[in-house]
């Protein structure tokens, strides 16, 4: 959002394109990537975080290298689809990861601790906000890409629950 900012110069138009976007991005995500996540959550949440990752690769290396290159309202909108989109299949494809991993006596207890090791980790992710006012908002789209890289290769490691 604050590269779509800057580039847009605090254009107020963008705002109603950019809720479009998530209210359809979210509306696409639930029924779509919940039969895909159904057949293989595990490929759900790989595929997921290599587009994140691959989106903000692009959008690190345009802004970055390319400043000549002005974001477009429709180039803003469709990067902040894609981002919306990745982020509902990575939470779906975490639940129904968990939800096929766990059996009813165990259940309760993984999605205490899947949860809370979610929550550890936005808290965590406030390190981001204090590496986005030392450096600037490619080197934090930068570094959140290539978290979603690794994570897309630490996941596709795990054992395949669906079935």
């Amino acid at each position: 959002m604050i590269l779509v900012q800057q580039q847009l110069q605090g254009e107020l138009s963008i705002l109603g394109w950019l809720i479009i976007a998530n209210g359809l991005a979210s509306s696409l995500s639930a029924p779509l990537i919940g039969k895909l996540a159904d057949h293989g959550s595990r490929n759900v949440m790989v595929g997921a975080a290599l587009l994140a990752g691959m989106v903000g690769i692009v959008t690190w290396y345009a802004s970055s290298y390319h400043a000549d290159l002005k974001f477009g309202i429709s180039t803003a909108v469709i990067v902040f689809f894609l981002i919306t989109l990745t982020h509902g299949a990575v939470r779906l494809g975490r639940k129904v990861y968990l939800v096929d991993m766990a059996n009813t006596d165990n259940r309760a207890q993984y999605v205490a601790v899947s949860n809370t090791v979610i929550g550890i980790a936005m808290l965590f992710g406030g390190i981001i906000g204090v590496i986005a006012d030392v450096f600037d908002v490619q080197t934090v789209i930068l570094i959140l890409s290539v978290i979603a890289l690794a994570a897309s290769i630490y996941i596709r490691r795990l054992p395949d629950v669906s079935g």
